[in-house]
């Protein structure tokens, strides 16, 4: 069954939801999915890569600090009350356990109603890479779309999430979809990153499963870095945003191609089959989201008589 998850947005600036990169190596996430990227190009510290505010505010908020006036203990407190509003996960990834229930996967359509987004993530109502006509949040969602329905037949409740993840969503495995942009059409190629801070301690096997899988079904390119807003991406950082993910859910990020690239649009844009069974296959292999054998759809029945082999 495949669901799609929105979230209701009122005055004040609440979210509910309707069904549903912790900050790694001690660097303050990006508020920001990538959006013109290149292969290798990296954002300074303490920015995104157009050089805002790693809060996505528009100045680095060691720059504010010294406007302000304050003293560097002042930016210091300042950072870390907002990159640790709420508490650490008081588990273990030796004491991790899946959900109860039917394997649930959430696929996020990148930038889709990120207009919607509430204040603490107001940097997400901007952004996103166009090319040929298409804006990004388009192509994530027919992408989510159809790696959905082909999960759902294989038995797999699925939700396809906008921009925004409801609080402390819960599932199996979440992967977020996005593409690529350049101002160079020549750049082109996929990447997979875990969370710069995975507190299942499972994430890595299913970015080194979805390489494999995603590479052979699509057949492109595969970029060797993955970047640090990726690992930062800000669904994953728990302690910082109210609208991220339940800590106990193994998440990833998939740029699957530049949409800026004619070539990688030959496969994300004109062929989404094959970007979808990248994906499922990497599902299906992946040991925490394998259906048990007896609770998938049943394949046709073997030919009777002599002609049966």
């Amino acid at each position: 069954m495949r669901s799609i998850v929105l979230l209701i947005l009122g005055s004040g600036g609440l979210a509910v939801g309707l069904t549903a990169l912790a900050g790694g190596s001690g660097e303050d996430p990006d508020a920001v999915a990538p959006a013109m990227e290149t292969p290798t190009a990296e954002p300074a510290p303490g920015t995104d890569d157009d050089g805002r505010g790693a809060d996505g505010r528009g100045a680095d908020t060691r720059q504010e600090a010294r406007l302000d006036g304050g003293t560097d203990d002042d930016r210091v407190r300042s950072w870390r009350s907002r990159r640790n509003r709420y508490p650490a996960p008081d588990f273990t990834p030796d004491e991790w356990e899946p959900p109860a229930g039917p394997v649930r996967i959430a696929l996020q359509a990148g930038h889709w109603r990120a207009s919607e987004a509430p204040e603490e993530l107001y940097g997400l109502r901007t952004g996103g890479t166009y090319a040929a006509g298409l804006a990004e949040w388009e192509v994530n969602l027919a992408l989510a779309e159809r790696t959905g329905d082909m999960l759902a037949e294989l038995g797999y409740e699925v939700d396809i999430l906008p921009a925004v993840v409801p609080p402390d969503y819960h599932a199996h495995l979440f992967i977020a979809i996005h593409a690529d942009g350049a101002a160079d059409p020549a750049a082109r190629g996929f990447r997979v990153a875990a969370p710069g801070r995975d507190y299942t301690g499972r994430a890595q096997e299913m970015v080194d499963l979805l390489r494999d899988t995603y590479g052979e079904a699509t057949g492109l390119r595969r970029l060797p870095d993955a970047t640090r807003r990726m690992r930062n991406y800000y669904a994953f950082n728990v302690r910082r945003y109210e609208h991220s993910l339940d800590p106990r859910t193994i998440a990833l990020i998939l740029e699957t191609g530049f949409l800026t690239s004619p070539s990688d649009r030959e496969v994300i844009v004109d062929d989404p089959d094959r970007v979808a069974r990248g994906i499922v296959e990497a599902v299906k292999a992946f040991p925490i989201t394998a259906l048990p054998a007896e609770s998938a759809p049943p394949g046709p029945p073997a030919p009777d008589g002599p002609a049966a082999r």
